[in-house]
Order: structure tokens, then C-alpha cells, then sequence
């Protein structure tokens, strides 16, 4: 049986164009190239028929022939043969010996298809595979960060508005369980390194004191939503720890009989024996990027932005004041404001960015990721 319009595909759909001059009952009989509506792949055009059989210098299609899409066509609209005098061509003429009808019958219909024909693929030509489905949260990922991020985790300003070059070098590593779910976990590792006089309980003490003030300040504070354009959210709380070794460290713990003021100036961490488990959250901040929020330059209030998970300069710019602020001060945070057990969201832009970025990379589509 011949194919005309409005004849079906295996999937769905139909044909749409025919022979403008030989017609089925009304209907345009369909030759290779003519036009084709699959309900599943979409526009396409029919790539084969009957050789033998010739309209308009194009094979017509027969019943099983392929559209270019690989789907089938199902004949099931025409009763008899009409073609038109010379209207078909060779043997189009001879096989269907039938009357005649002029072109133009279709034309109401041709005119309502807007698209243009595809280009013509020849006979034997192999169906387009069909889009293989996302692959989603297939693996677990990590990632070690060891550089400077001045500049990619914030920018400090002085004054007048001039930007501070601080080198800020930092090492830490995340542990992202995509595939398996639970907490992102972000880490440093961690050497004591005692100085004259302390004794190995006191070292016990400061490392107790360090993993107190990650759990009380850090921990229990973050949800970080992962975004994939294909598969959808998948939410990780957000978990610090430090892991102690004998080398190969990220940081040194220099754990001092007394020190003034704590610090941590790469890759040492300098404490003493009676530094506090607030003052280690917010020494141990600095090991992963997080800058101050208060002015080191004595009375000039400077300023402050973080930037974004996505890179991006944060709109809200801080002031930096040169004292701590009061607990009382609602802008007051664990990065300003001594005993202050506030933390926010911008405190772990540093990790969503390094997430997203090694995600977009890993996976190959554009991922996102947002701290609540």
C-alpha cells in the first residue's frame, strides 16, 4: 500500500506532504523527501521507497518505508489511485494506469506547514540516536584546595575604596558524597607542634579545645543545596572537622606556653595553652579562606565583600570596624566580634564555590550551589 498524507508513523505523528500532482482519494501521495511530523523525534522527512515506482522523479513510499528518524510509516488512508496526466513521471504513470487529477488538491493543506523540507537523506541512511538520559549523581567526589584566595573568596578595601593585596594562601580538602548522600565534609589536617615547656597533656588539651570549638561554632550551621540542571537538588549538610597526623599536614598547630594574640600566618596556626575554643573557630576559619570582618588599620574603618558561589561580587558591602563589635551589635559575627557565635551563609560561599566549580567540571554541565 502507498503512503499519502495523513498516513501515520510507527511512533505517532503523520505524514504531511505529498505529490502536488497525483492524489489517493484526495489525498497527496508521499515520495522520498517529503515532509514528516514524528511525535516523538520530531520534523523529519521520509529517506525511502519504492525505486520502481516514480512520482514527480522521486520514489514513492510504500507501507514500512523508513521516515529520517528511523520510524516507520503505516499506511492505511487510501482506497484507490488517481494520477493526473502528466503529472507523474515514467513509470509513476504506467503502474498506477489511473484517471487523472491536476495538482492543487493538497494546497489548503501545504499551506498551513510553515517549516521547510529537511534536506534529503539518501536511502540506507541510519536513524539518529536517540539522546541518551542524564546521568545523575552517579559519582562521590573530593577535591584538596591549595592556593591563594584573595580576590576569590573576598576583597577588602581601605579607606578610600582602594583595594588591600593580601596573600591568603590556604589548604584544605572537601569530601562531596553525590552519589551516596550525607554530609559534605570539609577538613584540615592538622600537626601539633609544641614549643618549650608544654607538656603532652596540655597538648592533649589545645587539640580537644580546637575539635570543641569547630563542633560548637561550625557544625550544625550550613545546608548546602547542589543544583543540576538535568536532575535536580539534592541538599548536604555541611560538616568541619580537623584531622590530626604526624605529617603530610595542611597546617601546623604551634602551641605556645603564652602568645599574645593568636593568628594563623600560612601554614602555622599559633596558639597557646590557654586559647579558647571560640578563638580556635575563629583561627580555623582562617585555614579555610574566611577573612576578618574588623579593620587592621587603627581608627580607618575599611570595608569588606565576599563573593558568591557563582563568582560574583556579593552586593552587601561591610564595614569594618577596628575594634571588635559588642555582642550586641547586630552586625556583629564570629569574624568580628570577640565571643560572638554568629555565623552566616557568606562564611560558606568559599565551599560552595569550590563545589561548583569542581562539579561543573566533573559532571560537564553548569552546576549550582547555594548555603542556607
Amino acid at each position: 500500500m502507498l503512503i499519502v498524507v495523513g498516513d501515520a508513523l510507527q511512533t505517532g505523528g503523520s505524514v504531511l506532504t505529498g505529490s502536488p500532482h497525483t492524489d489517493i482519494e484526495g489525498r497527496a501521495v508521499a515520495r522520498v523527501g517529503d515532509r514528516v511530523m514524528c511525535a516523538r523525534h520530531g520534523p523529519g522527512s521520509i529517506v525511502t521507497g519504492d525505486s520502481t515506482l516514480v512520482i514527480d522523479g522521486q520514489p514513492v513510499a510504500r507501507d514500512g518505508d523508513k521516515a529520517s528518524c528511523g520510524c516507520a510509516l503505516i499506511a492505511g488512508k487510501q482506497q484507490r489511485a488517481h494520477v493526473a496526466a502528466g503529472g507523474g513521471g515514467g513509470g509513476g504513470q504506467a503502474t498506477l494506469g489511473a484517471l487523472a487529477k491536476v495538482a492543487g488538491i493538497v494546497a489548503p493543506l501545504l499551506k498551513t506547514m510553515p517549516l521547510q523540507t529537511p534536506p534529503f537523506a539518501p536511502p540506507g541512511t541510519p536513524a539518529p540516536e536517540e539522546p541518551a538520559p542524564p546521568q545523575c549523581w552517579v559519582d562521590d567526589h573530593d577535591t584538596r584546595i591549595d592556593r591563594d584566595v584573595d580576590g576569590r573568596y573576598y576583597e577588602a578595601y581601605d579607606v578610600n575604596g582602594d583595594k588591600h593585596d593580601y596573600a591568603f594562601p590556604v589548604s584544605y580538602r572537601i569530601e562531596i558524597p553525590l552519589h551516596a548522600q550525607g554530609e559534605v565534609v570539609v577538613s584540615i589536617k592538622v600537626q601539633p607542634m609544641p614549643q618549650a615547656g608544654v607538656t603532652a597533656a596540655e597538648v592533649t588539651a589545645a587539640r580537644a579545645r580546637m575539635e570543641q570549638g569547630i563542633d560548637q561554632f561550625w557544625n550544625g550551621r550550613f545546608t548546602l543545596d547542589i543544583h543540576d540542571p538535568q536532575c535536580g537538588t539534592r541538599s548536604f549538610p555541611l560538616r568541619y572537622e580537623v584531622r590530626w597526623v604526624q605529617g603530610g599536614s595542611d597546617y601546623k598547630l604551634i602551641i605556645h606556653r603564652s602568645y599574645d594574640r593568636e593568628q594563623v600566618e600560612f601554614p602555622d596556626i599559633d596558639v597557646s595553652v590557654s586559647t579558647t575554643p571560640w578563638t580556635f573557630a575563629h583561627e580555623f576559619a582562617h585555614t579555610l579562606g574566611v577573612p576578618d570582618e574588623y579593620s587592621y588599620n587603627d581608627p580607618d574603618e575599611e570595608t569588606v565583600r565576599y563573593l558568591q558561589p557563582d563568582g560574583t561580587l556579593d552586593p552587601e558591602v561591610l564595614v569594618a570596624v577596628p575594634d571588635s563589635r559588642a555582642l550586641s551589635d547586630p552586625a556583629a559575627t564570629i569574624m568580628n566580634s570577640v565571643d560572638c557565635a554568629v555565623t552566616l551563609p557568606r562564611h560558606a560561599w568559599n565551599i560552595a564555590r569550590e563545589i561548583r566549580e569542581l562539579l561543573s567540571r566533573q559532571i560537564g554541565r553548569e552546576i549550582t550551589c547555594t548555603v542556607k
